[in-house]
């Protein structure tokens, strides 16, 4: 609404002809197309004042007619992306007219004009890069990519139930009587016209195909036979649910590092070469922390003979200096932080990193490196020389008759039962405890499918390592 400015406006308008433009102010001989840059760029950043009908120094152009030009003004800030309300004046000068436009910052909506943003710095208007948005986004919290809703994700067609079940009993969860309340007041779904909408932390926990909603969801895991990404010797890719994927990671790091096993008050403990502690944190910080905003790219795990490398797409999370990694925590993905924090797997006060730190240096190793440019990495070093699995000498199985014949039986692949019958035994957990799993951890067996070691179809191979074991005379004491 045009108002003819007060005494105290008109001074305000005396000061404001005798300054250069600046972070707050700009002038304009007429509201051309381009006005709404300006006005995007002083909304999304501190605000600021516009006067139309003069150029820097006080030179006055005047506007012709001073209703239809603020008319204009109008039109140009409702065309913005939420419209942007502005405030408008007129005065005379010279016998001329001029506005005074009045631009209020936003500072809870980010305004587009055309197919850019704007932000304003100094004098000028500038388009805003993708950081500078995101980090507005993280300020602002008016957009994060886990909060968008997926109405395209069919609830009785693409729900995963078991996926459901599973975080109940892992979270110690009562199952709810209706899942989708408890899926609204976990800030994963949203109901609309009687159906339940979720949006991306629902479908990355809870769809039965992930990779149909957020195609740069999977985690690629890789095993390089030296110190580069030259041969490959093991990959696999995950494309389930968050959870599935940790796991299914977990089990690719057991499967490819060293394990040795310690008797402790007649338990037997498995201990990895790197601590699986400080594996898993890494793990789920690389999910919880990457950005999902960036499609090019997946959580990687590579796995070098001198280190572990994990990585996300995303550098430190917006608003986190690189002097306060570390110390203290900002959350890229809170709503997914908080799924895995109510299933015992982060701490809330975010103490990962810390907590990461002090596993890899009671184990002895190097302290790990943390490298954050457009990625996210965390590189554990490893003991490198030790190429057969470590064995404590106190469970290294003796090569008894009963070892022997499980050795001589597996040179070619055998099943569980296969060894059950040629020793003679009917307990499957004795054999278990007794027999394969000391032999798998000290390299002597190895399992046809590792990745899942209860298959019915599992099958037992004596390795290189069991090989020479059979022709060695030597014998150990069978822990």
């Amino acid at each position: 609404m045009v108002n003819t400015l007060e005494l105290k406006k008109q001074k305000e308008m005396e000061w404001l002809l005798s300054q250069n433009e600046s972070q707050f102010l700009e002038f304009k001989q007429s509201a051309s197309d381009n006005l709404g840059k300006t006005i995007c760029g002083f909304a999304n950043s501190t605000g600021g004042k516009l006067i139309i009908g003069a150029r820097p120094g006080g030179i006055i152009i005047g506007v012709h007619d001073p209703s239809d030009e603020a008319a204009r003004v109008e039109n140009i800030a409702r065309t913005c992306k939420p419209p942007v309300t502005v405030e408008i004046a007129y005065f005379v000068r010279e016998g001329k007219y001029l506005l005074l436009v009045n631009i209020p910052r936003s500072g809870s909506e980010i305004h587009q004009f055309g197919s850019g943003f704007y932000t304003r710095i100094g004098p000028m208007n500038q388009a805003m890069e993708r950081r500078e948005l995101e980090e507005f986004f993280w300020k602002t919290g008016v957009l994060r990519f886990e909060d968008r809703p997926r109405p395209e994700f069919i609830y009785a067609k693409d729900f995963d139930p078991e996926a459901f079940r599973l975080f109940l009993l892992r979270s110690k969860i009562t199952s709810p009587k209706h899942i989708v309340d408890l899926l609204v007041n976990l800030g994963l779904a949203k109901v609309e016209n009687g159906l339940p909408i979720l949006n991306n932390a629902g479908l990355l926990f809870f769809a039965r195909i992930p990779t149909r909603f957020v195609r740069h969801s999977p985690v690629d895991c890789i095993l390089f036979s030296g110190w580069d990404k030259v041969d490959i010797l093991d990959r696999k890719t995950l494309e389930g649910n968050l959870i599935d994927n940790v796991d299914g990671a977990m089990i690719f790091l057991r499967k490819n590092l060293k394990l040795r096993y310690e008797i402790i008050t007649l338990k037997r403990k498995e201990i990895l070469e790197i601590p699986e502690e400080a594996l898993r944190e890494a793990l789920l910080n690389a999910i919880i922390h990457r950005d999902y905003l960036i499609e090019g790219g997946n959580v990687t795990v590579e796995i070098f003979r001198d280190r572990v490398e994990i990585t996300n797409p995303g550098g430190l999370a917006p608003g986190l200096k690189p002097e306060e990694f570390g110390k203290k925590t900002v959350r890229r993905n809170p709503l997914i932080a908080d799924i895995f924090q109510r299933m015992g797997e982060i701490e809330k006060i975010g103490s990962g990193i810390q907590r990461m730190i002090a596993a890899i240096k009671t184990a002895g190793l190097q302290k790990p490196k943390f490298e954050f440019t457009n990625f996210f990495t965390i590189t554990f070093m490893r003991k490198v020389g030790q190429e057969t699995p470590q064995v404590t000498p106190q469970v290294t199985p003796q090569v008894t008759p009963q070892v022997r014949t499980v050795l001589e039986l597996c040179l070619t692949a055998r099943s569980r039962d296969d060894i059950l019958d040629a020793l003679g035994l009917s307990d499957r957990k004795y054999l278990r405890e007794s027999y394969i799993q000391p032999l798998v951890a000290a390299g002597l067996l190895i399992m046809t499918i590792p990745d899942k070691p209860n298959s019915s179809k599992q099958r037992y191979i004596t390795t290189i390592v069991g090989k020479k074991a059979l022709s060695k005379k030597k014998r150990y004491t069978h822990g």
